[in-house]
């Protein structure tokens, strides 16, 4: 039986419901129909604590004790996100309004107040009375609308709104002068009240995950901004006054519909970070955009760029620059010159003959760590001519394999195994691996994890332990792999495809990445998830979708973890969201979920800097290889 940390999750999905019918109904329809089908029934009674405990072992008598706790603190309904049915306490009043009557009263002494993921539908009166409250956070509930008279807390320095179902914001929210941050990510927010531009002391904005077509003219007016979250919107155009932004130095606005970017934006005198990555739409950038004079970091990838601007190799900060699958047929040498510029990754791009040709001849002599090339970009020189311009460039050219399938949703970048990638630069035929690992990027819309995976080749004690390829994908549209709708299939076809040829394939993902490595999970023969989404209608980590939409992927993740052809192993930390989300999987053999002492939702992180991740994925790798691990630790004893 799986070792599993919880018994049934709080809107229980539906395990084992058939999938959609096929046929000749549209795409559309059987995603309406499969919505219908998915929508939560109410959850079966729960199990006396001893019987549960058997039937779901533990990992740890740690876990043991939290799920007894909670499952006790369910039955007697003082769960504070009980809407209904609460038990009475002596005083007569639902043991969930007392919970939030003492939550208050000890706010008035601390100014802080978390009344998050409390399912609270409204915003509780005796929160509007706390006029001295300094930090608020009201996320993950299912708030349609927020009162005016929010805007009369005007201590607030802090307020979070994130995976609430808001579609527009009361202009009093923007007479709070004193806000610093404020999240607002995976709501339903169709636009923003223009005088949002008075939040004058506001440095952090997250709005992320929505439905905005627009951003207000007044976003200008945010001197104090240093961080601005847009990404996964439907924005096709920017604000000419997002370059009066003095203190900007992060913008992130990958996943929308981006056809150009104002050329204001060379008053962006402090931005650092630019994410643009995933507007299929954006087919050039301003020539302003190299005059920036701290800008370091900026991915255009998965785009439809056609061409660069010249001011790019002047850029005077510019360290990483990401233009992989665009439509670029030259890229000039020069650009390898700019001043500080450590990495450019052009893989996917239909570059010429003589660009590739000019780029290799000119890579030794720049200051270039890394330039990323694909393997058809290379087989267009002569084979003598490449021979010799990759001997000249040594560990600085980076080749990413062909992968099968050809292009489609996201990006998909092959790493060859060391042995294998120096043949394939040369034209040579490869030794065959059978192992494949796949690493999912996260909402971020980056590959990630490729420092890990670097670790574990480098802790390999023989070639052969290192002897496996790497796939990266990455959803650069931030609409977790399409799991709610079309997008699904095109992802599974392209995995499928490239999955194929190995005889082992392991999935690793984290957040979103570990939900796309649930949702395919029939694709592989053991899956590593750390804190996936699942029931995204509870999670404030989402797209901007509606239930049909989450009762979809909830579904498919959970269709994907019965048809895993091995072992799935789902790890989360000890915060209440990601302990929820995991218990919304089904109890079946093969399934683990491992939990650890960790309050946070980013527990890869805290595992990798224990230096615990790396042997977790290790062991997942030699397993697959058939190898044995003599320094294998068991999970349970990580923490």
């Amino acid at each position: 039986m799986a070792a599993y940390a919880g018994t049934a999750c709080a809107r229980p999905p539906a395990a084992r419901r058939a999938p959609a019918a096929s046929g000749p109904a549209s795409a559309t329809a059987r995603q309406h129909a499969e919505a219908r089908q998915l929508r939560p029934k109410p959850a079966p009674a729960a199990a006396p604590p001893q019987q549960a405990q058997q039937q779901q072992p533990w990992g740890s008598s740690w876990c043991a004790r939290q799920q007894h706790d909670r499952r006790a603190a369910h039955q007697r309904g003082a769960a504070c996100g009980s809407t209904g049915n609460g038990h009475s306490g002596r005083s007569g009043v639902p043991e969930e309004d007392q919970s939030i009557r003492v939550k208050c009263m000890l706010a008035e002494g601390s100014g802080k107040l978390d009344l998050s993921e409390c399912e609270l539908a409204g915003v509780p009166p005796a929160v509007l009375g706390l006029t001295g409250l300094e930090e608020l956070s009201l996320a993950g509930n299912q708030l349609r609308e927020l009162p005016e008279a929010l805007g009369g807390l005007t201590a607030l320095s802090r307020l979070q709104l994130a995976g609430n179902q808001l579609a527009c914001l009361p202009t009093g929210l923007c007479g709070l002068g004193a806000l610093q941050g404020l999240w607002l990510h995976g709501n339903l927010l169709e636009g923003l009240p223009e005088e949002l531009g008075r939040l004058s002391s506001l440095t952090q904005l997250s709005l992320s995950g929505n439905r905005l077509s627009s951003l207000p003219g007044s976003l200008g007016s945010l001197a104090a901004l240093q961080e601005l979250g847009c990404a996964g919107n439907r924005l096709g155009a920017l604000p000419a006054s997002l370059g009066q932004l003095p203190a900007l130095k992060k913008l992130s606005l990958h996943g929308n519909r981006l056809r150009e970017l104002p050329p204001s934006v060379g008053g962006l005198t402090t931005l650092e970070e630019l994410s643009l990555q995933g507007n299929s739409r954006l087919a050039a950038l301003p020539e302003e955009l190299g005059c920036l004079p701290s800008l370091r970091d900026v991915s255009a990838a998965d785009c439809c760029l056609s061409s660069l601007p010249a001011s790019l190799a002047a850029a005077p900060a510019l360290e990483s620059l990401s233009l992989y699958g665009n439509q670029l047929h030259s890229v000039p040498p020069e650009l390898l010159q700019a001043p500080n510029l450590k990495s450019l990754w052009l893989e996917g791009n239909p570059l010429s003959q003589q660009t590739v040709a000019a780029l290799l001849a000119a890579l030794p002599a720049s200051g270039l760590a890394a330039l990323g090339l694909d393997e058809a970009q290379l087989a267009q020189l002569p084979l003598a001519d490449r021979q010799a311009l990759v001997a000249a460039v040594g560990s600085k050219l980076r080749v990413a394999g062909t992968v099968p399938g050809g292009p489609g949703a996201g990006y998909f970048k092959l790493e060859r195994a060391p042995c294998a990638a120096a043949e394939a630069g040369n034209g040579c035929s490869r030794p065959t691996t059978e192992v494949l690992v796949v690493s999912f990027g996260s909402a971020p819309g980056t590959p990630n994890w490729g420092g890990l995976l670097k670790k574990v080749r480098a802790a390999a004690v023989s070639p052969q332990e290192a002897n496996f390829d790497v796939l990266y994908v990455v959803d650069p549209a931030r609409s977790w792999y399409g799991g709610g709708d079309e997008g699904y299939e095109l992802y599974e076809g392209r995995l499928r495809a490239a999955c194929a040829p190995y005889r082992s394939v392991v999935f690793i993902g984290d957040s979103m990445g570990a939900t796309g490595a649930l949702l395919f999970a029939h694709l592989a023969t053991e899956v590593h998830a750390w804190t996936p989404q699942v029931d995204l209608g509870t999670s404030s980590i989402r797209p901007g979708q509606g239930s049909d939409w989450h009762a979809i992927l909830r579904h498919r993740v959970l269709k994907g973890v019965t048809g895993c052809r091995g072992q799935v192993v789902v790890h989360t930390g000890s915060w209440r969201h990601d302990l929820d989300q995991a218990r919304c999987l089904p109890t079946q053999p093969g399934l683990k979920v491992q939990i650890y002492s960790v309050e946070s939702h980013r527990l890869a992180l805290a595992l990798d800097r224990r230096g615990l991740l790396v042997q977790i994925v290790r062991s997942a790798v030699l397993h697959a290889m058939g190898l044995s691990n003599k320094d294998n630790v068991r999970l349970a004893n990580l923490f």
